[in-house]
């Protein structure tokens, strides 16, 4: 078996691990997952970047690669198949940590005060500068470096911060960040989960 960071996952594999584990975290009722629902978790409009339009066969791919990579298992019993990922057999991570990994996974490139807020509701950090030890441990992982730290420059303000599992990573952040839109962030939070209903009311009808 690799070592993590030299697992290469395309960018519908990243979006799907990191669905997985956000979900895990966020709606437990709902997790494992099965195709609809992580087709819908995807391909979310909040809480993602880049917005995808993923289909369901480019995720089933996506999922039997990660399967290959021992990072993800399907489920068996139930009307439709379920799968649940197996990150915790490769790497060992904190709750803190593991915010920070996932949406990382999720959003792609983005500078540590960012990380801090977008965390918020896996992980309530006390201050930037736990994010940034967390960051700088990915960084110095010692079986090689899970995360790659950007300098200020080349149209970034501020130094930034993406993971190394997959060349098409999010190399480019989001632009018009506004740290202090907390009412866009609760409006996110609620539409995220009636897509995460819809899904399964939607899988539910299909079965």
């Amino acid at each position: 078996m690799k070592h993590f960071p030299e697992l290469q996952l395309t960018a519908v594999g990243a979006r799907v691990l990191g669905c997985l584990l956000e979900k895990e975290v966020l709606t437990p009722d709902q997790y494992p997952m099965t195709v609809n629902a992580l087709v819908t978790a995807c391909n979310q409009a909040t809480s993602r970047h880049p917005v995808t339009s993923f289909t369901a066969s480019e995720v089933e791919e996506a999922l039997r690669q990660l399967s290959d990579d021992y990072l993800v298992t399907r489920m068996l019993g139930g009307r439709a198949p379920k799968f649940e990922h197996n990150l915790g057999d490769l790497l060992a991570l904190t709750s803190a940590e593991r915010a920070v990994f996932t949406v990382l996974l999720l959003r792609g490139t983005q500078t540590a005060g960012e990380l801090k807020q977008r965390t918020e509701r896996m992980h309530d950090f006390a201050s930037l500068d736990e994010v940034e030890e967390i960051l700088t441990g990915f960084i110095e992982y010692p079986h090689g470096p899970l995360v790659e730290r950007l300098p200020a420059g080349g149209g970034r303000r501020v130094e930034t911060f993406r993971h190394l599992l997959s060349e098409d990573a999010g190399a480019e952040p989001e632009a018009d960040f506004d740290a202090g839109a907390d009412w866009r962030q609760e409006m996110e939070q609620r539409l995220a989960a009636l897509e995460m209903q819809v899904a399964e009311l939607k899988a539910q009808l299909g079965e």
